[in-house]
C-alpha cells in the first residue's frame, strides 16, 4: 500500500494505522523499517516519530483485531474452524484482512462477510475437503436466520390462490447442499467431524415466532422444488407445475395433495402467511 493522493495529512495516520491491521506483509514492514513504510503511507514526519515509538504495541494490536475476528467467525463456524486448523484459520483470517476487511459494523455480521469471501477460495482448493462450504454455510444459516430483521411479519388474512403467489415469513430460506452436512451439527464442535454423506440434501430454515429459535425442515424433492419457486415470488400454480418440470413428475392427483399437506404445515408453522395481495 502507498500513499493515496486523497489522503490528507490528518488521515495519513489512520490509513497507516489500517494498513498494519490488513498488509499481509506488515509485520515484516513494521520490524524492518517503520519510518519508510510509513512515509511511503503518506504519514508527516512527527506523526511517524511517534508511531515509530510504539512499533511493538501496533504489532500486538494486530495480533488482537485478528484474534478477535478469528474468534467470532469461530463461535459461529465451530465445525468448520476444526476441519480447518489452527494455522490454516488464522491465515484464512489474514488473507480475508488483506483482500476485504470486514465492512460492517456488528461482530454479529462478520463470519457472513467472511464465508462469501471464503467459499469460491474453499470449493477449489484440492487440500480440503469437497463438503467443507456446505458445512460453514449450513453453520452459519443458524446465525444469518437468528440475527435477520426481517420475520413476524401479519398474516396477509387472504387465502392461497392458484393465480396469486404466497407470503413467507421474511426469514424464510432454502439451502441446497451436495453433502448431509446437517448431521454434522449433532457432533461435538471441537474436533473435525466425521465426513458426511455425500447426498443431495434440501432444508427450510426459518425463525420460530414463539420461541425465536432457528427451525430447520428437511424436504423432499418435491417440496424443495416448490419451495424454491414459491421464494422466488412465482404464483402457486406455476410453482407447482413448474416443480413437477423440475423433478420430472407429473401433477396428478398424488402430487397435489401432498403438496397441500406441506402447505398447510408450512401455514401451521407460521412460515407460510396466506396469499400475498400483488
Amino acid at each position: 500500500m502507498s500513499a493515496d493522493p486523497k489522503t490528507s495529512p490528518e488521515e495519513a495516520p489512520l490509513r497507516a494505522f489500517c494498513a498494519v491491521m490488513c498488509e499481509s506483509d506488515a509485520p515484516t514492514r513494521v520490524a524492518e523499517d517503520l519510518p519508510g513504510w510509513l512515509e511511503a503511507l503518506g504519514v508527516a514526519p512527527d506523526d511517524r516519530e511517534t508511531l515509530a515509538q510504539h512499533r511493538a504495541r501496533l504489532l500486538i494490536y494486530r495480533r488482537m483485531v485478528h484474534s478477535r475476528l478469528r474468534g467470532v467467525v469461530e463461535e459461529y463456524l465451530p465445525r468448520t474452524a476444526a476441519v480447518l486448523g489452527n494455522p490454516r484459520m488464522r491465515s484464512e483470517i489474514a488473507a480475508f484482512m488483506a483482500e476485504q476487511a470486514p465492512h460492517t459494523v456488528y461482530f454479529r455480521d462478520i463470519p457472513g462477510e467472511f464465508l462469501a469471501w471464503a467459499a469460491p477460495r474453499w470449493a477449489v482448493d484440492p487440500e480440503l475437503p469437497p463438503y467443507l462450504v456446505d458445512l460453514a454455510t449450513h453453520e452459519w444459516l443458524d446465525g444469518e436466520v437468528a440475527n435477520d430483521p426481517a420475520g413476524g411479519e401479519p398474516a396477509s388474512e387472504l387465502p392461497l390462490a392458484l393465480e396469486r403467489p404466497v407470503q413467507l415469513d421474511g426469514t424464510t430460506r432454502l439451502r441446497r447442499y451436495a453433502f448431509a452436512v446437517h448431521h454434522l451439527i449433532t457432533a461435538p464442535p471441537g474436533a473435525a467431524p466425521e465426513p458426511p454423506a455425500a447426498e443431495p440434501t434440501a432444508l427450510l430454515a426459518y425463525r420460530d415466532r414463539d420461541t425465536l429459535r432457528v427451525r430447520l425442515l428437511e424436504l423432499t424433492a418435491r417440496a424443495a422444488a416448490v419451495c424454491a419457486r414459491l421464494l422466488a415470488g412465482e404464483v402457486l400454480q406455476l410453482a407447482l407445475a413448474g416443480a413437477c418440470t423440475d423433478i420430472g413428475e407429473p401433477m396428478n392427483d398424488e402430487f397435489l395433495a401432498s403438496m397441500a399437506g406441506f402447505l398447510a404445515d408450512l401455514g401451521e408453522r407460521g412460515v407460510l402467511l396466506g396469499a400475498r395481495a400483488d
